[in-house]
């Protein structure tokens, strides 16, 4: 999957964290909005354009493990998250899991950077390789 990322979502929460790519922007003028009730599969799909997610989930008691998840938009991928490699550049995600290649472009100012560093660092956590290049 290749695509230029035009926003990144990062919620780093009390239940989990989330790292999202997405190439498209986020719009929320309902005004702007080209939902019908009659859109198909497709046509939805086509409007969120693509996308990686990646998640971790906290567990609600010391008994249970962290949940690692990842999402995208292509919908035969998303599973859990395991055994992947990282690289983050400054003008580029690469991340390499389960024999996909993900390349995404992204444009971010210092601070949407370093917010994107910290949250990788925390979503990664031993499940995988990450690899920040400055």
């Amino acid at each position: 999957m290749k695509f230029d990322c035009k926003k990144i979502s990062i919620d780093d929460g009390e239940f989990g964290c989330t790292v999202s790519l997405s190439e498209k922007p986020d719009d929320n003028d309902p005004s702007k909005s080209k939902m019908t009730l009659k859109m198909s599969i497709d046509e939805v799909l086509a409007s969120i354009g693509q996308y990686v997610l990646l998640q971790r989930t906290y567990p609600e008691d010391e008994f249970e493990e962290d949940y690692y998840y990842i999402e995208t938009s292509n919908q035969d991928i998303s599973s859990r998250l395991k055994d992947y490699r990282i690289d983050l550049y400054r003008s580029k995600f690469l991340m390499a899991f389960d024999n996909e290649l993900f390349e995404i472009s992204i444009k971010s100012n210092e601070k949407e950077f370093d917010n994107l560093k910290k949250a990788l660092k925390k979503l990664t956590n031993k499940t995988g390789e990450l690899i920040i290049h400055d």
